[in-house]
C-alpha cells in the first residue's frame, strides 16, 4: 500500500501516441489511461464501455503493447492488477488471478473460446494484437464454462473500413540471442475492400541450457463492406511454436545442496536449490514440446437501422500438439542423482463452432434498453494419445548427459467428442440518468462422449463413458454515477466448469456434475482532477464448490469441499505534469481450500497474498524527443504444493529503458530484472519436487517503424 501511495499513476502521454489530446491547465492529456472510457467486448456483447459495466476491466491497447516493445502477453499483462503467470511446457499459458489458476482462467482468441487454457494456450507475440483484455471474476455467463477467476482475451489487429493504409516494422535483439521480428500492413484492396496482416517472429536461446523457445504468428484480414448495412470479415490465424523445454529446477537435501540459493525457496524438510544447478537443463537431447494451428473465421454484421444489429460468427480451428520429454527431475538422496521419467502425449484437435446474436435498442417502461439474444454451438474432436513411464535413468546434478527419447511403439488413446449448444442472454436498462441494471443468463447443453483405449488397442470400458452437462450461468449487476468523477458498481455472478479442471480429459472415474462458483464483487471507478487522474477499486468474494484438485506426485485427484477466495484491488494513474506520469496498483488476495482433509484451510498453490506494481516514464527531456522510465514489481510468497510445505519466498524487480523517437522511427533500450534477483516465479503441482526460476538480467535494443 505505501508502494501504491508513492506512485499513483500511469505513463499517459507516451503510451496514447494516436489518441486525441486535450489540453486542460498547460497538461497534455488522454481520454483514459486505465481505458476506462473504451468498449469492452469481453466484459460485455453491448458495447458497454468500461465506466458502465459492473466488473473488473482491464484493458492494454494496441499503443500500449507497442511502446512496451510487443512483449508476450504474458509478460505484457503482468502489469494488471493481482496477476501472476508461469510457462511451465506442460501448461505454457498458466496465469493466476484471485485466488484461482489453471484452468479456472479462461483463455479467448478473438472472443472465441477453443478449449481449456491448459491445451489451447501457447505463447502469443504481441505484434499481432490490436489490444488484451482480462475480465475478472465468473464470466461463464458471457463464454461459457471454466471461466471462474478471470477471461484474457486476445484480439488481433482488423482492417478497418476507410483507411488509407500502413506499414509498421519490429526488429529487437536481446540477451541470449533473443529475437524479435515483425511486419504489418493495412491496404485498401477496392472502394468496399480493406486488408489486414501481420507476420512476428521470436526466437531465444533462452537463459537455461538447451531451453531455446521459437514461435511464428501471421494473422490476416478482408473485410468486404457489401452495403452500408451488411459487412463480412474473412479472417486468418496461424500459430507455431517451439516451448522452452525447461520443466523446472530440482530440490535437493540441505546437505547436498552447499550452495544454496537463499531466499528462493523454503522447505518444511530442508530442501534447497543448489545454485550451481540454476541454470541446468535436465531434459533429454531430442526433447518436444511443439504446437501449430490454424483458425479461420467468417464473420458477416448486418444493421439495417440503429436500433437493431445481427451479428454471426462462423470458425474452424486445426491444432496438433506433441511433448515427449524426461520431465520429473527427483533428487535422490541414495545416490545424489537426479531421477529422471519419460512422458510422451500428442494431441490432434478440430473445431468447428458458430455463434450469432441479435442486439435490439428499445425502450422499456420508458427506459432506454438495450438487450441481446443468441446461440452458441461448438464441436470439438480431440484425439490424445499418451504414455507415461516411471523412473528410466539418473543423472549427474550438475552435469546431466541429456541422452534420447525413443518413441513408444503403442500409446494409450483417448478420443473426445463435445458438442455444446447454448443459448444466452443479456440486457442493460437505465433506470434513471444515475443508475443502469445490467442482468445476463446462460443455458448450455454440453455433450461429452468419451472413449478410451488401451496399449494393445483394446477398449477400456473403465475410463470410457458418456455424460451431458446443463449448467446455468447468471449475471446480475448495477451501475450508479455517484457524481460526474464517481462511479459505483455491484455485482453478483455465476461460473461452472469441470470438476477435473479440463474437460477434455476427464475420465470415467471423474464423472460428476460440473462445479459451481459465485461472486460477489462491488467496486468504484473514477476520473477526477480534470481527467488527470484515474482510480478503480474492487472487493470481492468467490466460492467454488465440489472440485478435484490433483495431489501426491500430481497424476492423482482428490475431492475438495470448496475453495474460496476474497481480496482487494486498487490501481491508479495521475498525469503530475506535461512531461512526467507515473501509476500504481496493488492487489490483495486471500485464499484457502475448504474440506481437503489435511490440507483443509491451506492456500492454493501459485496464489500470493500480496502483487504490487508501480511504474513511471518522463518524456521530452530536455526538449529532445527522448523518454526514461521504469517499472518496479513485488510478488509476494506464494506455495508450490496443496499442502503448503514448499513455499516459492517473495521477490521484488526492477526494469528500466529509455526511448528515442525520430519522426516515424521508435528507438529502444530496455534492462529487465535490473538488480539480477534470483528468484522462483512458479510451481507445477505436476512436478512438486522442482520449480521454475526467473529470467536473469537481460537487455534489449529494439526499432519501430510506423508509417
Amino acid at each position: 500500500m505505501v508502494l501504491l501511495c508513492l506512485g499513483l499513476a500511469t505513463p499517459v502521454c507516451a503510451e496514447k501516441e494516436d489518441a486525441p489530446t486535450i489540453i486542460l491547465d498547460e497538461l497534455i492529456v488522454t481520454p483514459s489511461e486505465l481505458n476506462l472510457d473504451a468498449s469492452s467486448t469481453t466484459g460485455s456483447r453491448l458495447g458497454l464501455p468500461v465506466l458502465s459495466t459492473p466488473a473488473s476491466i482491464h484493458i492494454l491497447d494496441n499503443s500500449k503493447l507497442k511502446n512496451d516493445g510487443y512483449q508476450e502477453v504474458l509478460t505484457a499483462i503482468e502489469k494488471m492488477p493481482g496477476v501472476t503467470w508461469g510457462v511451465p511446457p506442460g501448461q505454457p499459458s498458466s496465469f493466476s488471478m484471485r485466488g484461482f489458476t489453471g484452468n479456472q482462467i479462461t483463455i479467448l482468441r478473438d472472443g472465441l473460446w477453443l478449449g481449456p487454457a491448459s491445451m489451447t494456450g501457447r505463447p502469443q507475440n504481441g505484434f499481432n494484437l490490436d489490444r488484451v483484455e482480462l475480465l475478472k471474476g465468473p464470466a461463464s455467463v458471457l463464454h461459457g464454462q471454466g471461466a471462474i477467476a478471470g477471461t484474457l482475451n486476445m484480439i488481433t489487429k482488423q482492417p478497418v473500413a476507410g483507411d488509407s493504409g500502413s506499414t509498421e516494422l519490429l526488429t529487437s535483439y536481446g540477451r541470449y540471442d533473443t529475437v524479435k521480428l515483425g511486419a504489418g500492413v493495412a491496404r485498401p484492396l477496392a472502394d468496399n475492400l480493406w486488408l489486414r496482416a501481420d507476420v512476428s517472429h521470436y526466437r531465444s536461446n533462452g537463459y537455461v541450457d538447451n531451453a531455446d523457445p521459437r514461435s511464428s504468428n501471421a494473422t490476416g484480414s478482408v473485410l468486404w463492406k457489401l452495403t452500408n448495412e451488411l459487412s463480412m470479415t474473412f479472417s486468418f490465424n496461424y500459430l507455431q511454436d517451439k516451448l522452452q523445454n525447461y520443466w523446472g529446477t530440482p530440490l535437493v537435501s540441505g546437505a547436498f545442496g552447499n550452495q544454496s540459493l537463499r531466499g528462493v525457496v523454503t522447505t518444511a524438510d530442508g530442501r534447497t536449490i543448489d545454485g550451481r544447478t540454476r541454470f541446468v537443463n535436465y531434459n533429454v537431447n531430442n526433447e518436444k514440446a511443439n504446437a501449430h494451428q490454424y483458425l479461420t473465421r467468417v464473420d458477416t454484421k448486418f444493421q439495417p437501422n440503429k436500433n437493431f444489429s445481427v451479428r454471426n460468427s462462423f470458425y474452424f480451428l486445426s491444432a496438433n500438439r506433441k511433448w515427449q520429454n524426461a520431465e520429473t527431475y527427483t533428487f535422490n538422496s541414495a545416490t545424489s542423482q537426479i531421477d529422471r521419467d519419460r512422458f510422451f502425449v500428442s494431441h490432434d484437435q478440430n473445431t468447428v463452432g458458430n455463434r450469432i446474436d441479435f442486439t435490439f435498442h428499445n425502450t422499456l417502461a420508458g427506459m432506454p434498453n438495450q438487450s441481446l439474444v443468441g446461440i452458441d454451438f461448438s464441436y470439438v474432436d480431440f484425439k490424445r494419445r499418451s504414455r507415461f513411464f516411471g523412473n528410466v535413468d539418473s543423472v549427474d546434478p550438475f552435469r546431466p548427459v541429456g541422452g534420447t527419447f525413443v518413441d513408444p511403439d503403442q500409446t494409450f488413446l483417448n478420443p473426445t467428442k463435445i458438442t455444446t449448444v447454448a443459448v444466452f442472454f443479456e440486457d442493460s436498462l437505465q433506470i434513471t440518468p444515475y443508475l443502469r441494471l445490467i442482468a445476463g443468463l446462460r443455458h448450455d447443453q454440453i455433450k461429452l462422449d468419451r472413449d478410451s483405449y488401451n496399449l494393445d488397442g483394446s477398449f477400456n470400458s473403465t475410463n470410457a463413458f458418456e455424460r451431458s452437462f446443463n449448467p446455468n450461468s447468471w449475471r446480475l449487476g448495477a451501475v450508479y454515477d455517484i457524481n460526474p468523477s464517481w462511479v459505483g458498481y455491484a455485482q453478483w455472478s455465476s461460473g461452472a466448469d469441470p470438476v477435473g479442471s479440463n474437460i477434455f480429459l476427464v475420465n470415467g472415474n471423474q464423472n460428476f456434475d460440473l462445479t459451481s462458483a459465485q461472486q460477489w464483487e462491488v467496486g468504484m471507478k473514477s476520473r477526477f482532477l480534470n481527467g488527470r487522474a484515474e482510480a478503480t477499486l474492487a472487493l470481492y468474494r468467490i466460492e467454488r464448490e465440489n472440485i478435484l484438485v490433483q495431489t501426491g506426485s500430481g497424476r492423482t485427484v482428490e475431492n475438495v469441499g470448496k475453495q474460496r477466495s476474497k481480496g482487494i484491488e486498487l490501481e491508479g494513474a495521475l498525469q503530475i505534469t506535461r512531461q512526467w506520469s507515473v501509476g500504481a496498483n496493488t492487489a490483495y488476495t486471500n485464499a484457502a481450500f475448504g474440506d481437503f482433509g489435511v490440507n483443509s484451510g491451506k492456500t492454493p498453490p501459485n496464489v500470493p497474498e500480496w502483487v504490487t506494481n508501480t511504474w513511471t516514464r518522463y518524456q521530452n527531456i530536455a526538449g529532445l524527443p527522448l523518454e526514461v522510465g521504469g517499472n518496479f514489481r513485488y510478488v509476494g510468497d506464494r506455495f508450490n504444493n496443496n499442502a503448503n510445505t514448499v513455499t516459492l519466498k517473495s521477490y521484488e524487480l526492477v526494469d528500466i529503458h529509455t526511448s528515442y523517437q525520430k519522426g516515424s522511427a521508435r528507438f529502444t533500450a530496455r534492462i529487465t530484472n535490473l538488480f539480477d534477483k534470483v528468484y522462483a516465479y512458479w510451481g507445477d503441482t505436476f512436478y512438486p519436487d522442482q520449480v521454475l526460476l526467473g529470467y536473469p538480467r537481460a537487455f534489449e535494443l529494439s526499432a519501430q517503424f510506423s508509417f
